[in-house]
């Protein structure tokens, strides 16, 4: 089906974007925020992504595409670091605004400690797999940061990051497997892979898969949401102590 990234990427962006106007989440009002953090964070993947493209570690099927690219990336995948961020940065802001008991509350410290030794452990495993290795190193020095600074939107960052889970497994299954709840929960083998939009190099990750999405996915998410995240949160408190001089 022509455009199915494309519909998959709209997918994801159409209930956010509808709701940034509600009058009491106003996200709207936060786009001043959002949309530099966007550009920029979006410059460092999309140059990740074109890198990795040129090189044959992860690539695209054209049959699902439109046909439009720019630097070796489909239209799509520009939109897709559009889509994925918005969505998530406003999940970000509706949690903080909504909820007021995070079950995180006190378990950011062991969370970003695990993540950050898992990173390294899959960084000395996988050291001659290049999206591994690439995606748990920057992953694992966002989190040593993140954790060993104490900064306060931690939690909420935990909590998105598991409350987003769900619809990034339906969205990455859609790309890595088109009918990918027919794949086993968990399995390390890729050539029962037999439609996707987006492929991988078996040689450049673990080769392990939930559903048809590599798990390295989880990693390369949590850097994407994070960075988001932490430049969200500076242009916010930068305005913030601006307004209160």
């Amino acid at each position: 089906m022509t455009g199915l990234y494309l519909c998959v990427d709209l997918a994801v962006l159409i209930i956010p974007l509808a709701v940034s106007f509600e009058p009491k989440m106003r996200f709207v009002a936060q786009w001043r925020d959002f949309w530099p953090t966007n550009l920029a964070v979006m410059g460092f993947f999309i140059a990740w992504d074109v890198w990795f493209t040129s090189e044959g570690i992860w690539g695209f099927n054209p049959e699902y595409l439109l046909g439009p690219e720019l630097f070796g990336l489909p239209l799509e995948e520009w939109l897709f670091f559009i889509c994925i961020p918005y969505a998530c940065v406003f999940t970000y802001a509706s949690l903080k605004h909504l909820v007021n008991r995070n079950p995180f509350e006190n378990a950011s410290l062991p969370l970003g400690i695990s993540g950050t030794i898992l990173c390294g452990v899959l960084c000395l495993q996988f050291s001659d797999a290049w999206y591994t290795f690439s995606a748990s190193l920057l992953a694992g020095l966002f989190l040593a940061w993140m954790t060993a600074s104490g900064v306060k939107w931690a939690k909420v960052f935990w909590l998105t990051y598991f409350v987003i889970l769900l619809p990034f497994f339906v969205s990455n299954g859609v790309l890595t497997g088109i009918k990918f709840w027919e794949y086993p929960l968990l399995h390390n083998d890729s050539h029962l892979i037999r439609d996707f939009i987006v492929w991988y190099n078996p040689e450049h990750f673990t080769g392990w898969r939930i559903f048809s999405m590599p798990v390295d996915d989880l990693i390369y998410g949590s850097l994407l949401i994070g960075l988001h995240i932490a430049g969200f949160e500076f242009l916010q408190n930068r305005r913030l102590k601006k307004v209160a001089q």
